[in-house]
């Protein structure tokens, strides 16, 4: 939420979100806009996927869980080999212990819909503690 030297939220992130209910993601798509931030969002896995393959990586990846026949989490083990140090979090309609403890595997946030939205908005606006991947380094496709 804040930058750990100077105090101040960090503005203007590209977060990715994923999620195949459009209300949701609607929804999702305007609130984090309101925050100053550039949203990237996709509806469905295979379109994600293909984005954080072949495209620039996101600062943050807010994605649902379940996504038709495909788990989020997937997607957030993909962004996590691209970019070890981007913001995730997996969102739920459940609060279901499994899946909160292997999005903790991969250093992502659960949270439970109706999301927290002090929560969300702390968690996609804060800067990563250790960056591997400097902000002018380029990744290539995995």
């Amino acid at each position: 939420m804040h930058d750990s030297q100077t105090g101040e939220l960090e503005r203007g992130r590209q977060v990715m979100i994923v999620d195949d209910d459009v209300v949701a993601l609607s929804a999702l798509d305007r609130l984090v806009r309101q925050w100053g931030h550039d949203v990237v969002p996709f509806d469905c896995y295979e379109r994600a996927r293909a984005s954080l393959t072949n495209d620039a990586p996101p600062d943050a990846l807010v994605v649902d869980v379940r996504l038709g026949m495909f788990n989020g989490l997937q997607l957030i083990y993909l962004a996590k080999q691209i970019n070890p140090s981007m913001t995730v979090v997996a969102v739920s309609g459940f609060d279901d212990p499994v899946l909160r403890a292997e999005a903790a595997v991969t250093g992502a946030s659960y949270l439970v819909k109706p999301v927290d939205v002090a929560e969300l908005r702390r968690l996609v606006s804060e800067l990563p503690v250790h960056s591997a991947v400097p902000s002018n380094t380029t990744v290539s496709s995995v």
